[in-house]
């Protein structure tokens, strides 16, 4: 006879409910970790082609969007993307353009690496304007073989502004007065960038600026004659005026080649490829470090990170901040 089994110990109920609380923790912490991982990678990759649409033919098209404001990031995603194409350049590349503007220099760039991509590879480059194509969304647009416009789109708006604020009437009021020294060798280093004196039109802060803007203007008008030869110069420079057009009066005035959604912007830009008949198989260019918003209530970033410096040195770099003058290629609605 064998001695009896020793009975089972009982478990007490707080033993099993932090067992579950710690188990519980420890999955929620993996998952967190996993994701931000993902968020990390996601922050730190290039850009990536993604599939968009199958198709039956071998070769495809590629769609670059250019979203928001253009600035050097923007300049800068452009670039980068490009280069992750240009080992394996696509039939055709059609530009996705929603965007009402932004810094000119930033502008000029990515048309610059645009034209030097259809310069190496000769791959045909077809523009389709969504919402907003307008200032330096349309000053990108015109390197396009042929540009659509949806129905609801409005363009245009060729020209160029600067914003600079003066706060000498503020100052006055708390009672404080601020003194800008040059030096005797280069007296008009404080022209347009003296945010403590008020502007007036016709002094030397006004000249300075209104000379760069038209140099900034003539850019802008020779980059739309260059790109859209369809346009003589006396066309050209009565549509530089800075209006808005819709889409039917951009194709009425000769802006844009055809009213169109993206789906068409894909079968003219095959058409241009001289793709084989067959629906092109399309990708599509993600930018690096578009996350979700369940992502940034995941991230580990916290919300101070974002408010504005206010101590007295942070105060002085956003003064000299805003006395930067800066020339936009900027949609503006009147």
């Amino acid at each position: 006879m064998y001695p009896p089994y020793p009975p089972p110990k009982k478990t007490s109920i707080w033993t099993k409910v932090f067992g579950s609380v710690f188990l519980s923790i420890l999955l929620v912490s993996i998952v967190a970790n996993v994701y931000q991982a993902f968020i990390i990678k996601s922050l730190i990759a290039g850009p990536t082609e993604r599939p968009y649409a199958d198709g039956t033919t071998d070769n495809r098209v590629v769609i670059l969007p250019i979203n928001g404001t253009i600035n050097d990031d923007m300049a800068g995603y452009v670039r980068a993307a490009l280069r992750s194409i240009e080992a394996d350049p696509p039939a055709a590349l059609v530009l996705r353009i929603n965007s009402g503007g932004g810094g000119v220099t930033a502008s000029d760039q990515i048309l610059h690496h645009l034209k030097e991509f259809k310069a190496e590879t000769g791959v045909p480059i077809v523009a389709s304007c969504g919402g907003v194509a307008a200032s330096g969304g349309y000053y990108i647009a015109t390197v396009a073989d042929h540009i659509y416009c949806e129905e609801t789109g409005i363009t245009g708006s060729i020209g160029v502004m600067a914003q600079v604020p003066t706060v000498e009437g503020l100052l006055q009021k708390v009672g404080v007065e601020m003194n800008v020294i040059v030096a005797d060798g280069s007296p008009s280093k404080d022209t347009a960038n003296n945010i403590f004196t008020t502007w007036e039109e016709g002094d030397a802060n006004y000249e300075t600026v209104t000379r760069l803007l038209n140099s900034a203007y003539d850019r802008f008008l020779q980059v739309v004659k260059e790109g859209r030869t369809n346009l003589t110069e006396a066309q050209a420079e009565q549509l530089a005026s800075g209006r808005v057009f819709t889409a039917e009066e951009a194709v009425a005035n000769g802006l844009v080649d055809e009213v169109g959604y993206l789906s068409a912007a894909i079968t003219k830009a095959a058409s241009l490829a001289q793709m084989p008949a067959g629906e092109p198989r399309v990708t599509v260019i993600s930018r690096p470090g578009s996350i979700s918003p369940l992502s940034l209530l995941l991230s580990s970033e916290t919300p101070s990170a974002a408010l504005p410096d206010l101590s007295a040195g942070g105060l002085r770099d956003m003064a000299e901040e805003l006395g930067e003058v800066r020339l936009s290629y900027r949609m503006v609605l009147k």
